[in-house]
């Protein structure tokens, strides 16, 4: 049972994260004579300087006369649409609240990183400071936290400087997953042993950065990157739930499924649609589906760290 299950999750592993590899999405709208002339006509009217300005909340989110006016023509458009809808520079036309573009993103980003605030105070009451997962479960929490943070910025204001960040603190997520794996599959207690696996994360890490950074910023290459890593983690974390059925660990299956499950919501990218009540579309949908993964990778980590201080116990005794 214990190799059928592995097997099968690998198996859709390897299969979800070939889709999202492969799911493409289109921008047409922008690229439309009708939404050059009504961005056209709006500037030279709402931008003319006898103009009244925009309000207050908006101008506080960096919105300008002209990027207000690309807003409305999108919004405008779609209206006009009959049921098509097309994406502009490379996104849905959602509707913004308070100046947030994409609120239901936000929202979703926040609830993640809240998941891993909650996340500080269950590594701390549940695993002993003796533990060396300890320390690195607390390092988890910083850059989950971060990380969600950047999303909730970059999705409330769409800007060169904020989807970079976004980018850059959720590949950081995704190696520290592998990281993680591979410190617990290898037993790893001090930062002697895993100061070699440090470097080996860390330096393709900054050269990936600096390569998006400095020569062009390539987003099929990071998708391929962060899917790769994504696939060495299930691999890792598939071995860690190998090893735990095999010390007769009862949620030995958890990191499997988990892995499997965060896929699946990963997948979502590849099935890009238009956003339910111009709010909700797979992005955001993906935000929603990863909230309560969270939350069960942190009670899978502390069990998996109390499980081993068990065993410890067991061979001194």
């Amino acid at each position: 049972m214990g190799r059928g299950l592995l097997r099968w999750s690998l198996v859709g592993s390897l299969f979800v994260l070939l889709l999202l590899v492969l799911g493409a999405s289109a921008s047409s709208g922008d690229q439309q004579p009708a939404f050059k002339a009504c961005v056209k006509t709006c500037i030279s009217k709402d931008c003319a300087p006898e103009a009244p300005p925009l309000p207050f909340y908006l101008r506080a989110l960096w919105w300008t006369c002209e990027s207000n006016c690309d807003y409305k023509c999108q919004r405008q458009l779609t209206a006009q649409g009959q049921g098509v809808v097309h994406q502009y520079h490379g996104k849905w036309p959602f509707v913004r609240i308070l100046g947030v573009q994409e609120p239901a993103s936000v929202i979703f980003s926040l609830l993640n990183g809240a998941m891993h605030v909650r996340g500080w105070n269950i590594v701390r009451r549940g695993i002993p400071i003796r533990h060396p997962m300890r320390q690195w479960l607390s390092v988890y929490v910083i850059i989950g936290t971060w990380s969600w943070l950047c999303s909730a910025v970059f999705h409330t204001r769409d800007f060169p400087i904020t989807e970079k960040f976004d980018y850059f603190s959720a590949g950081v997520n995704v190696l520290y997953i592998f990281f993680l794996g591979t410190t617990r599959m290898l037993r790893l207690s001090t930062w002697q042993q895993t100061r070699v696996l440090a470097l080996c994360c860390a330096i393709p890490y900054v050269l990936h950065v600096a390569y998006l950074s400095l020569v062009r910023f390539d987003y099929g290459y990071n998708m391929m990157a962060n899917a790769i890593v994504g696939l060495l983690s299930n691999f890792i974390w598939f071995v860690v739930a190998y090893q735990g059925y095999r010390n007769g660990q009862p949620f030995w299956w958890k990191p499997a499924v988990l892995m499997l499950l965060m896929d699946m919501a990963f997948s979502l990218e590849a099935f890009d649609f238009s956003p339910f009540f111009d709010t909700l579309d797979a992005h955001s949908l993906w935000h929603a589906a990863t909230i309560p993964i969270i939350a069960q990778w942190y009670d899978y980590l502390v069990k998996d760290a109390k499980w081993d201080l068990h065993l410890e116990q067991q061979r001194k005794d």
